[in-house]
């Protein structure tokens, strides 16, 4: 049986969900190259068997204009819902189909090409290692960077509550920007990855910037004890952000406890699976540098002394709407005092990926939430609500790829 959902909708109307089928949109370039792009890189860059080949290959042809097919997985624990799932778009083509739910499914596609979730010889076997790998060389410069300048805002210890949270807000913001760290765009080595700004133009390119309000609420709240739920994104660069930004958290007691919410299997290429956390602090605990030494120790203690709960839940991999929680992770969520909601296709997910007008007011989406919620998010499709009125029009006649050329974030902060 499917797990109980919450019936909670957002109080606007629901526009028509964002379609590959919308003419000249990211979402059909999207299903008909990049897409298939990235499997035949899958293909390359291990040696399948023949069987997983044959497979990944059928899938590259059937899009963009094949029709969606079953998910042919016996045997995996989430192959139930997936029937549930695509049974009302079985007679849809890849264009058709809802992009989210396309998208979604292209990536548990590939997990089921290879046997991922089964026994046999792809059991267990990241189909996006090798470019995982690539993705952990900016790593040790960026938190040298990060330290260097948190530093500097906290001069002295202990810190006075007015240098904790300019250098929370500080770490808000470099943590949104490293969401521009996303293999399934830019593998680490692209020439045309955006540009990450320099510490002093962090706000630059920010449409909405609650980096200050996030910082007073969780200051504020840090007397009781509280927990922060991060609802993770990218590996590599984007993950050692969070890590970062979790281990200031508790080191200066901000939160008493932080869950870091993680994918059951590799997805979207760079997202974060729990094995994908604990190789990043072994990565970190081996650093020449021994802040950063430091930083995988702490976070390790904690880990063992239940401060820092890593857990994933197939909800996340699911082609499913932020108010079609299931009631058990909705019941979880909600003992959090703030739901940290990282990168794009979570931004997506809360928003059920709809045509939603950009101005449309975050209270008007977000008021099934179960709990405060605060996203941070580099640009990278049309979906995007609370701006202000003029503002997409001032930014597309700068930029047209505004939306979706990753040089564009939001900070947003939405409580009741």
């Amino acid at each position: 049986m499917p797990p109980e959902s919450s019936t909670i909708k957002p109080k606007l109307p629901l526009p028509d969900p964002i379609r590959g089928a919308d003419p000249d949109s990211f979402a059909q370039y999207t299903i008909s190259e990049r897409l298939p792009k990235i499997a035949r890189q899958v293909i390359t860059d291990r040696l399948w068997s023949p069987e997983a080949v044959g497979s990944l290959t059928t899938l590259v042809d059937e899009m963009p204009d094949g029709l969606v097919s079953p998910l042919l997985d016996n045997g995996a624990p989430d192959s139930a819902e997936w029937e549930r799932f695509l049974h009302p778009h079985l007679d849809q083509t890849w264009l058709q189909a809802p992009w989210f739910m396309a998208e979604i499914y292209f990536f548990r596609r590939v997990i089921a090409s290879t046997g991922y979730l089964r026994p046999g010889p792809g059991s267990g076997v990241d189909p996006y290692a090798p470019l995982k790998v690539e993705g952990l060389k900016p790593v040790l410069g960026a938190l040298r960077t990060l330290y260097a300048h948190t530093d500097r805002l906290l001069p002295k210890f202990p810190p006075s509550p007015h240098q904790i949270q300019e250098t929370l807000a500080f770490m808000l913001r470099k943590n949104t920007w490293g969401n521009q760290a996303d293999l399934s765009l830019w593998p680490a080595d692209d020439s045309d990855s955006p540009a990450r700004p320099g510490d002093d133009l962090l706000t630059e390119n920010l449409l909405v910037d609650h980096a200050e309000p996030i910082s007073r609420y969780l200051i504020k709240n840090a007397e009781r004890s509280q927990r922060v739920d991060f609802v993770l994104d990218n590996g590599g660069l984007e993950l050692a952000y969070d890590l970062a930004l979790a281990d200031f958290l508790l080191r200066y007691e901000i939160a008493r406890v932080v869950h870091l919410h993680t994918k059951p299997f590799p997805t979207y290429v760079s997202d974060a699976t729990t094995g994908d956390v604990l190789s990043m602090l072994d990565y970190l605990g081996k650093a020449p540098d021994q802040p950063i030494r430091n930083l995988a120790q702490r976070l390790f203690r904690n880990i063992q002394n239940g401060n820092l709960i890593l857990k994933d839940d197939f909800y996340w991999t699911f082609p499913l709407s932020g108010w079609e929680l299931p009631s058990a992770l909705k019941n979880e969520l909600q003992k959090s005092d703030l739901i940290v909601s990282k990168g794009d296709a979570n931004y997506r997910r809360w928003m059920g990926d709809r045509h939603w007008s950009f101005t449309t007011p975050l209270e008007g989406v977000l008021s099934y939430l179960p709990a405060p919620l605060a996203l941070m998010r580099v640009l990278k499709s049309n979906c995007l609500i609370g701006i202000k009125p003029g503002q997409a029009e001032s930014v597309g006649g700068k930029d047209p790829d505004w939306l979706y050329d990753g040089k564009w974030g939001v900070i947003q902060f939405y409580s009741k």
